[in-house]
């Protein structure tokens, strides 16, 4: 399987933790210890979804 799409419901809408996943995915997929593109007037958003439907493709 190469791609699998998640339908679903958002259960939670947090700022809570927001920039420590940007810098954690920054870190995985840059190879950079923080995220380089923040701007000082974003705000980083989390969504959390309670799946629903799975769809697996490829």
């Amino acid at each position: 399987m190469r791609y699998l799409g998640v339908r679903g419901r958002v259960v939670e809408i947090t700022e809570d933790g927001a920039d420590a996943h940007i810098d954690l995915l920054a870190e995985k997929y840059l190879g950079l210890d923080s995220y380089p593109h923040r701007r000082v007037d974003e705000v980083r958003v989390l969504y959390k979804i309670q799946p629903e439907r799975l769809s697996p493709m490829g």
